[in-house]
């Protein structure tokens, strides 16, 4: 799954960093992932913001895409948009009912100032609560990803079959689209 995510939007990215819990699961990631930079939580149980503040002290450049690694069809359209709506704001982030801070991009040095600053920033949630932040509304969202397929996490076997699903429906589509054609050129 975390190879989709990266299929997805390191194009768009000038550096991969990935955060992980724990050091055994950057050896589980290295073979798949063996461009990749890992970030390592130094405290345990504090959840997605750990990652953030490890990624955050990694990466070098000066905007950072983030992603969940568990939403593998992740579109690049999403974040390209995000790229184009960035402008000066320090954040963009998808809003439906709530804004999701996991599907973003970020300002890198305001965010490590700010999280360096303030240890009881809890959630990435309360960060961008902090910060100059542009909302992307679901009408703009669906412009570049119609069915959000974008926001399917995989969390349970029922959300792995909606996945498999939906990659069979794209990949018929795809097939009627080019004639049913495939890419050696054959039928």
């Amino acid at each position: 799954m975390v190879r989709c995510v990266v299929d997805a939007i390191g194009p768009l990215a000038g550096e991969l960093v990935v955060s992980v819990a724990t050091s055994e699961m950057v050896s589980a990631l290295r073979p798949i992932l063996p461009e990749a930079a890992f970030s390592v939580d130094r405290r345990s149980d504090r959840g997605p913001i750990e990652g953030f503040r490890g990624g955050f002290d990694v990466a070098i450049g000066d905007r950072v895409l983030v992603a969940p690694c568990d939403a593998p069809l992740l579109r690049p359209g999403l974040y390209r948009l995000f790229l184009r709506s960035l402008g000066r704001q320090e954040c963009v982030v998808a809003k439906f009912a709530v804004f999701d801070p996991l599907r973003a991009i970020y300002r890198r040095r305001v965010v490590t100032r700010i999280l360096r600053s303030d240890e009881s920033i809890a959630s990435p949630s309360a960060l961008v609560d902090r910060l100059r932040c542009r909302f992307v509304d679901p009408d703009r969202i669906r412009a570049v990803d119609s069915d959000l397929s974008s926001f399917l996490d995989v969390n349970t076997q029922a959300d792995l079959d909606e996945v498999l699903a939906r990659r069979e429906r794209q990949s018929g589509e795809g097939k009627r689209r080019d004639g049913g054609i495939d890419a050696s050129g054959s039928a």
